[in-house]
């Protein structure tokens, strides 16, 4: 019965956040297979309409589908799983924005260190920086110079602001499962 209730939590859990996971891949793709190639001076703010656009969904999958979860399934594992996807979602998302940005144009960042190899090189160091963002440790080796890169940055930090208070205004339904 248990493990039905767990199996049960886990296909709620993922048929809820698939569309947000789509999107969050889709636009990932986008940002740094087809947005960083074209040669327009708008296309930053392409990549950030299109950060605001993953914003919405990571926002909405935690307010109107998420919650539903949390109610009817509330055991303190199942919160963990829940905000370990949250974090993941985020922490992935503006890795890709902020790896496009950079493939865009490299001084919408300044760094000390050269990271104009390969794209996986790049994604990697901005998924750094995306850790270290949401962390709200900021080491200062990778810093945001352009308007939409500050702008980008500080996106994450307020989207990770809501996942606290949306996780500190949920602690009370958590049940620690005492068998």
């Amino acid at each position: 019965m248990e493990l039905e209730k767990i199996d049960s939590f886990y296909k709620q859990l993922f048929r809820k956040a698939g569309l947000t996971i789509a999107v969050i891949l889709v636009v990932a793709f986008v940002d740094i297979g087809l947005i960083s190639n074209i040669e327009y001076n708008w296309n930053v703010w392409m990549v950030f309409m299109l950060t605001v656009v993953k914003i919405f969904f990571i926002v909405h999958l935690s307010f109107s589908q998420l919650v539903k979860i949390i109610s009817q399934s509330h055991l303190l594992s199942h919160v963990l799983v829940l905000f370990t996807l949250l974090i993941g979602l985020i922490i992935f998302s503006f890795a890709s924005d902020f790896a496009a940005l950079h493939l865009i144009d490299d001084n919408n960042f300044k760094s000390n260190y050269d990271i104009n190899s390969s794209i996986w090189t790049v994604f990697f160091e901005y998924f750094y920086l995306s850790i270290i963002t949401f962390s709200s440790v900021g080491y200062g080796d990778i810093v945001p110079v352009s308007i939409v890169a500050k702008s980008t940055v500080i996106l994450e930090v307020g989207l990770r602001f809501f996942v606290l208070i949306f996780g500190i205004a949920n602690v009370n339904q958590i049940k620690i499962n005492q068998e």
